[in-house]
C-alpha cells in the first residue's frame, strides 16, 4: 500500500494529501504527528522526522521531499502526471525548490 505522510497543520499540505487520496483510493495518508506515522517511518530507519518534509511510502521504499512529490504525482491523471518528468532533474535542484516552497507553505 502507498502512504503519504504529511504535516496536517499545514493547510496546503492537507489539501494536497486529500486531493491525492481522492484521486487514488489505494493511497492512504497519515499526519506526520500521528503515532502510526512515526512508528512506520522508524521501521524504515528514519529517526529524525522533519515537519517540513513530505514522505511517501510505496512498496517498501520511502521517498522524501521533491522525490516524494514526483512519485505521488505518478499516480495522478494527466496533466498532473506530466510533472513527474521533472524527477529527471538533479535532486539537489528539485529539493532546493521544495525546501524553498516548504519554508513559506503556510502562506498558501
Amino acid at each position: 500500500m502507498q502512504t503519504i505522510i504529511y504535516d496536517s497543520n499545514c493547510k496546503f499540505c492537507t489539501r494536497f494529501a486529500n486531493w491525492c487520496t481522492q484521486k487514488q483510493k489505494k493511497i492512504g495518508k497519515l499526519s506526520v504527528r500521528d503515532v502510526k506515522a512515526k512508528a512506520l517511518l522508524k521501521n524504515f530507519g528514519i529517526k529524525f522526522i522533519d515537519l517540513q518534509t513530505i514522505y511517501f511510502i510505496d512498496n517498501q521504499n520511502v521517498f522524501v521531499r521533491s522525490t516524494a512529490i514526483f512519485e505521488i504525482l505518478g499516480y495522478a491523471n494527466y496533466p498532473w502526471k506530466a510533472i513527474r518528468l521533472l524527477k529527471h532533474l538533479p535532486v539537489r535542484l528539485t529539493d532546493y525548490f521544495y525546501k524553498l516552497f516548504a519554508k513559506y507553505r503556510y502562506y498558501f
